[in-house]
């Protein structure tokens, strides 16, 4: 039996700074980046942490870290109200500590009775307990293939509707002044989106994500896309992970991704894809003139908060720690 005593993550400049080191012996650096960097995007440039101090537990034996599970500060949206919620993201534990990881595992669950839980990248074992807990699960998706530029002529180039006349298509959040509203829809739980909140996310030291969205001629945002670079099968694509509008109907991003087909140098690189992915029941792309589309599975797991366990919710695929 372990010894090692568990405790809340003190973020402090020296606890991060031996955190980081722990990690590093464990997880290797993807790409160079050093912990310390990833941290750092975590928890100080996150706008959601400055209200949320949870970072995660670790456990320690004879002053030594022998184990970690992070939380990433989120909030979502319900009613017109924020709800707080925390992103789980890096369960690691020393080999000779094994037990650590479900003491760390069981204790995160104390903040499920306020706090929404957010699971996106749990291994096989956690996704179990997840399971067993009474997660919810966001697991089956459709993806919606879509041809772009010259290649477009294969489907559906001209069948999107034009963009408002009313609106500018902007790339950069700097032209952003504020969002016509936070959330999307007050009768399901979806996440609390703000213009600080979309820099951050678009700033990820882990992954390259690209802005696209309409704004009036104050500068406010109503409908936006964030998409991510891949190659699949030597095809360079962009995925459409968070598609977003204020708009009482989907037009404005029918028009938003139509003009990304017609033009695919509003992004940067080249491309000769486009996808959306929409979870189950939600029909946002399903009139969209796609070229194919895939079943896939994705391993979103959610622990709602008590008396949540049945509201409505709304799943993207850039949700929990996917990309950050």
């Amino acid at each position: 039996m372990s010894a090692a005593a568990l405790e809340l993550f003190p973020d402090t400049p020296p606890a991060r700074e031996e955190l980081a080191g722990f990690l590093a012996a464990w997880i290797p650096a993807q790409d160079g980046l050093p912990w310390a960097r990833r941290l750092a995007h975590w928890w100080t440039q996150n706008p959601a942490a400055a209200t949320n101090p949870v970072r995660g537990y670790w456990a320690r034996e004879n002053g030594r870290i022998v184990g970690y599970g992070g939380s990433i500060p989120a909030e979502y949206a319900l009613e017109g109200h924020r709800l707080p919620a925390l992103w789980a993201t890096s369960m690691v534990t020393a080999p000779r500590h094994p037990a650590v990881a479900a003491k760390i595992f069981l204790n995160q669950r104390h903040f499920q009775h306020t706090h929404l839980i957010c699971h996106s990248t749990p291994n096989a074992r956690v996704q179990d307990a997840l399971v067993k807990m009474g997660a919810r699960q966001a697991t089956r998706v459709t993806r919606h293939f879509f041809a772009v530029g010259p290649c477009s002529m294969l489907r559906g180039r001209h069948g999107w509707p034009a963009l408002p006349q009313d609106r500018t298509l902007v790339t950069d959040l700097a032209r952003v002044t504020a969002l016509a509203r936070a959330y999307q829809r007050a009768d399901r739980i979806e996440k609390w989106v703000t213009v600080e909140s979309l820099r951050w996310y678009c700033d990820s030291p882990m992954r390259r994500h690209h802005f696209v969205g309409l704004v009036d001629r104050h500068g406010v945002l109503d409908t936006y896309l964030l998409l991510t670079p891949r190659s699949a099968r030597g095809i360079r694509m962009y995925d459409v992970i968070e598609a977003f509008t204020t708009q009482e109907d989907d037009a404005p991003l029918h028009a938003l991704l139509g003009a990304l087909v017609r033009d695919p140098g509003l992004l940067p690189g080249p491309a000769l894809a486009l996808s959306t992915t929409t979870f189950e029941d939600d029909p946002r792309w399903r009139a969209a003139p796609a070229l194919l589309r895939r079943q896939r599975h994705l391993n979103h797991f959610f622990l709602m908060p008590e008396g949540m366990q049945t509201t409505p919710k709304h799943h993207v695929v850039a949700e929990g720690d996917w990309g950050l």
